[in-house]
């Protein structure tokens, strides 16, 4: 015990709780402000399923954080798939069918019950979102794909999940007794799936909107400026913007 609280209470341990915490605020923070943005026009909060699932999606977050702090990993990775698969459901749904005039939500759930593959993520190929320059909307579908299913390996039971206990449990790496390595690895499954739904998110509240939320969460220690798609998203903004002042 002595010599896991040791651990705990190292520099390298305690520098990947903080990134987790910083990450966990600025996800939310990005969701918040989507919502607020939505928020402006009733018939977006009202109709678009991106937004039913607002208090789900939180609440995964904040289960992420919990179950961290107590050592249990695979049911961290079981919430990150379910945040993916959701995520792109609802944002498919969503592009499908955008007029939130015309259509309702009760329309929207019956087209993801009759249209919307169950236990998948093919409606990724599906999704349209802006990135700008040099990074392709197949590149991002590609990668959601990947994460999802190298994180599915934790939901139903396989070879990977017994090798990684296996391995942990040969360093003494017991639930609860985590060392730096395994939670380094995790926090870095949690960063990457965080910035692929960061991206959803914004695309959920609109291109012309995202750039705003963006000006809006962006700061000097944003925990998502090294991430692969939200600096992407936020490059593309910034040029727009550039180029904007430079018209007369």
């Amino acid at each position: 015990m002595r010599e896991h609280d040791d651990v705990r209470g190292s520099s390298d341990f305690r520098a990947q709780e903080q990134r987790l915490d910083r990450l966990t605020f600025a996800f939310v923070e990005l969701v918040r402000h989507s919502w607020f943005q939505a928020n402006r026009h009733t018939p977006i909060i009202d109709g678009l399923l991106m937004y039913a699932a607002t208090d789900d999606t939180l609440e995964s977050v904040i289960a992420i954080r919990g179950l961290v702090a107590q050592g249990v990993h695979n049911m961290v990775r079981r919430e990150c798939r379910y945040l993916l698969e959701s995520a792109t459901k609802y944002l498919y749904v969503d592009q499908q069918l955008p007029n939130v005039r015309e259509v309702t939500r009760q329309q929207r759930i019956a087209y993801l019950k009759q249209r919307v593959p169950r236990s998948s993520i093919e409606p990724i190929q599906g999704v349209h979102v802006v990135l700008g320059d040099g990074h392709s909307e197949v590149d991002f579908r590609n990668d959601v794909k990947d994460a999802w299913s190298k994180l599915a390996g934790y939901v139903h039971p396989s070879a990977t999940q017994v090798e990684e206990r296996l391995q942990r449990a040969s360093r003494g790496a017991y639930v609860g007794f985590e060392d730096v390595k395994a939670v380094r690895r995790l926090v870095d499954e949690i960063a990457r799936s965080y910035d692929m739904l960061g991206v959803m998110w914004l695309m959920a509240a609109g291109p012309s909107a995202a750039g705003e939320i963006l000006t809006d969460v962006e700061g000097s220690n944003w925990a998502f400026a090294k991430s692969r798609w939200l600096p992407a998203m936020s490059r593309y903004y910034d040029y727009k913007a550039e180029r904007g002042r430079g018209q007369p």
